[in-house]
């Protein structure tokens, strides 16, 4: 497929790339999480209801928060790296790293720096922002709905022809089973 002067199409995206794609797919997971968690607990904790604004400055501050944590992560990688270097020997657990693995701690670093970066710009994104709190807010129905049905575990739809016979069934139930009951208690005064 031709393209124009100036583009050019790229078979792959690069490991960095990838490395901060997903990065910031498993921080979104994340920030819906804590926002669900803020949005349960104020509606069973303190009785208030959904607020969207509330939901986004929450949004907001865990991004601001993980933006931190990220841009931290990478300056401890950096300084792991550089101790690195100057490492011999071979390693004697997973996290004794050694000169050959300065190329997977920069990458690290890289990708730290980068999502860090993505969650920044994504801060005051509007529609980034909208689909975390809408997406919370999805979980946090599904979550405590998923609880009360289970805890009445016999709370169902009812039948299709539950409307049948219901007048029947209630005139029964008044003039049966409740006269049956008045007429075996019956209260002073009351004929």
């Amino acid at each position: 497929m031709p393209h124009g002067p100036g583009t050019r199409r790229r078979a792959e995206r690069t490991a960095l790339e990838r490395a901060v794609d997903e990065g910031v797919l498993i921080v979104r997971s994340a920030l819906v999480v804590a926002v669900t968690n803020q949005i349960i607990r104020r509606a069973l904790q303190e009785h208030l209801p959904f607020d969207e604004d509330v939901a986004t400055r929450v949004t907001r501050d865990e991004i601001d928060r993980l933006a931190a944590e990220q841009a931290s992560a990478a300056v401890r990688v950096r300084k792991l790296r550089r101790m690195t270097g100057r490492s011999y020997g071979q390693s004697r657990h997973q996290f004794d790293y050694r000169p050959e693995d300065a190329d997977a701690l920069k990458l690290r670093e890289a990708a730290s720096k980068g999502v860090a970066r993505e969650l920044a710009a994504r801060r005051d994104d509007d529609a980034f922002v909208g689909g975390v709190v809408a997406d919370a807010r999805s979980r946090a129905w599904d979550d405590v709905g998923q609880t009360v049905v289970d805890r009445l575990g016999w709370a169902a739809r009812p039948a299709d022809d539950y409307d049948d016979g219901r007048a029947d069934r209630l005139r029964d139930l008044v003039e049966g089973d409740l006269a049956a009951l008045r007429d075996a208690h019956p209260r002073p005064g009351r004929p």
